[in-house]
């Protein structure tokens, strides 16, 4: 913990680029044979910045903050934080270990960032870095039987109710909740946070903790271990005006206790947050603990039928996808001996087991790795081997484990250098420093010496303009933020162009919990776009406007639910099967200003595509009104100085010295 009490600091640093389309790099149309043909790859360091000795324990965000049409990096990608803002912004005293969110906390119409402390705390910050001190929340801790330890060793779901409360009570001593990976934001507004209660010698707030002094023994403090689900309602936050820090409204948060030990139960990893029946109804909260606990519950806490099971101590997310010739969902889950997990979603049951030989704390990413119409699961493990199971049975797809020799501790980034043919391309950087860009199908494997780790996941995204081609952007375990890309100039023709833009979209990864259920990677994804004609328009006026968007990759006839918001309120839902561009009317606000107007879409079990603009809503005719305002007072003035003159005598100063006496 100690290593990591600044890198909150690190997180609160944020820098532009501007958005640039594809191709040289990643997914170009025009280069793809050559590059297909010219093994290696062709990646240029484009930039490095140093920015602390601390290593990233969270993957950075990559999205446009302050609504002036470039990408910025909530990290700090060229040691240059942005103009006329309040970046970076510093908190020593605190750690971090999950990515940034958005989430219009102050209903101005503009996405806040929002951070999670290590320590359960909620703070908020605009997109030009002020904070948001009223809005800022805590966790309270979890309230355990003093002596609940002398009677058993662990508490399950069923009977935990009985040993611990979310109020203070007597004979119950509080336990400080931790935040140890990211939370997910469901519905824009339901911050599903995975919670650790547990007693931590480095944190400074506990060593005088009424829990501290209670404990009967020093030693007791290591048997009060609680896992556990937090869903934080953002709209209902009790905001304080004269607080700093604010007392949270208790209806706005519900916590879900899961389990209690004597040993180390950690919610280690970030929720996957799905409808696992497909009828666009609520969504299931799947975690796992390191216990071994697989829990699958409904927002309110309720477990599914089948669940919790034990896999044995969980590692790495949970992956959810379509796997094999079956149409229902599957669960993908690896266990810290090494042993893959393939469950039916819905029933709990087993589908197919594996045994890897490694740990795998990233988890698992869904892709046809060998081209034969079927989904694979890539695994990559601290043993340095990447895996491709087959989705159907689990057996090895050929040509794997591919073997590195050096640990890998992130995801696999699946991409795609060739737009038009070939297999996929896996991404992944090994202990050694070494970034490997290795086709699915081995036949082209490309090297890149950085030099240093990196504990998180790689991510890809449009950063720079000049530079063609999706950037690499990889955050390293000695606080350097590293981008890769083509380098090549790109074409002004091929800025706006809808092909270009689709693909970028496709093969972005901005950030790791970005959409929260995107663990299958395909070129035909389903995705929404925005109209490139209607992201020009920055000014609206009128009481309404059109919104035109369109979607990709979608079967015939297939329902979507799609939501418009501006900012995090909801301002249109509806029900469609129309494929290809379509357009809503949408009512402006009221109150002239500017606003993120943002379209997302959910299909049956709730994945997502969202795209996004900034618009000014009739911020023109506020100056016009203005103006209309002060010309009849300019008017008079003007008619008053030619009418009867303005002889200088009268219109300058003059001062009378004083006479003497």
């Amino acid at each position: 913990m100690k290593a990591t009490s600044n890198i909150i600091g690190l997180f609160l640093m944020s820098v532009v680029h501007f958005v640039s389309p594809e191709e040289g790099g990643i997914a170009s149309k025009e280069f793809s044979g050559k590059i297909h043909r010219r093994c290696p790859y062709r990646l240029r360091k484009l930039w490095q910045t140093d920015i602390s000795s601390f290593p990233f324990a969270a993957t950075p965000l990559v999205v446009d903050v302050d609504g002036d049409g470039g990408l910025d990096v909530v990290a700090a990608p060229t040691g240059k934080p942005l103009h006329d803002t309040s970046w970076p912004q510093h908190n020593l005293d605190k750690s971090v270990h999950s990515s940034p969110l958005q989430y219009d906390i102050d209903g101005d119409g503009v996405l806040d960032i929002l951070f999670m402390t290590t320590q359960g705390e909620g703070l908020f910050y605009t997109g030009v870095g002020h904070p948001l001190g009223k809005y800022s929340f805590q966790l309270e801790p979890a309230y355990v039987k003093s002596d609940w330890f002398k009677s058993s060793n662990s508490v399950d779901y069923q009977n935990i109710a009985s040993y611990v409360t979310d109020t203070p009570k007597e004979g119950y001593i509080p336990v400080d909740a931790h935040i140890l990976s990211t939370p997910v934001l469901h519905q824009t507004h339901l911050l599903i946070i995975p919670v650790s209660f547990y007693f931590d010698d480095d944190d400074e707030s506990n060593s005088d903790s009424d829990a501290t002094r209670t404990l009967e023994h020093v030693e007791a403090k290591d048997k009060f271990y609680v896992g556990a689900i937090s869903v934080v309602d953002l709209k209902q936050l009790k905001v304080h005006k004269n607080l700093a820090v604010t007392n949270q409204d208790a209806s706005a948060v519900r916590t879900v206790f899961l389990e209690l030990s004597q040993t180390p139960v950690f919610n280690l990893f970030t929720p996957t947050v799905m409808d696992l029946d497909g009828n666009f109804g609520e969504a299931e909260i799947i975690t796992g603990l390191s216990s071994g606990n697989l829990c699958v519950m409904s927002l309110d806490g309720v477990q599914r039928s089948g669940y919790p099971r034990n896999i044995g101590p969980i590692s790495g997310r949970i992956t959810i996808a379509e796997l094999g010739r079956e149409s229902s969902l599957s669960l993908v889950v690896i266990n810290t001996t090494g042993t893959v997990v393939c469950l039916d979603a819905v029933t709990g049951r087993d589908r197919w087991s594996a045994n890897i030989g490694g740990l795998s704390f990233a988890g698992s990413k869904v892709v046809d790795v060998d081209l034969d119409g079927e989904l694979d699961v890539v695994i990559a493990t601290d043993e340095g081997n990447v895996f491709a199971l087959h989705g159907e049975n689990g057996t090895l797809v050929p040509n794997y484990p591919f073997k590195t020799g050096r640990r890998i501790a992130g995801h696999v980034l699946v991409t795609k250098f060739n737009a038009v043919r070939g297999p996929v391309d896996l991404v992944f950087l090994s202990e050694d420093g070494v970034l490997h860009i290795l086709a699915a199908d081995h036949s082209c494997l490309s090297q890149v010496a950085l030099a240093d780790f990196s504990l998180v996941d790689i991510l890809s995204q449009n950063v720079v303009l000049m530079s063609r081609g999706v950037e690499l952007i990889i955050a390293t375990s000695d606080g350097s933020l590293v981008c890769l890309g083509s380098g090549v100039d790109t074409p002004p023709e091929e800025l706006y162009e809808d092909e270009f833009v689709l693909m970028a979209s496709r093969m972005a990864s901005p950030s790791s919990p970005l959409a929260q259920n995107d663990f299958v990677f395909t070129v035909n994804k389903i995705t929404v776009l925005i109209d490139g004609n209607t992201k020009s328009r920055k000014e609206i006026t009128g009481s309404s406007f059109d919104l035109y968007f369109s979607i990709h990759g979608a079967e015939r006839g297939q329902k979507f639910d799609v939501r418009v918001y501006m900012g995090s309120q909801e301002v249109h839902q509806q029900m469609m099967t129309q494929l290809g561009s379509t357009w809503l009317q949408i009512q402006t606000p009221e109150q002239p200003g500017q606003a993120q107007v943002t379209v997302v879409l959910y299909d049956k079990h709730g994945l997502v595509s969202s795209d996004s603009v900034y618009f000014k809503f009739n911020q023109l005719i506020l100056l016009d009104l203005q103006w209309l305002v002060l010309a009849p007072f300019i008017a008079m003035v003007i008619l008053l100085l030619v009418n009867h003159g303005f002889p200088a005598k009268d219109l300058l100063p003059v001062t009378f010295p004083f006479k003497s006496k």
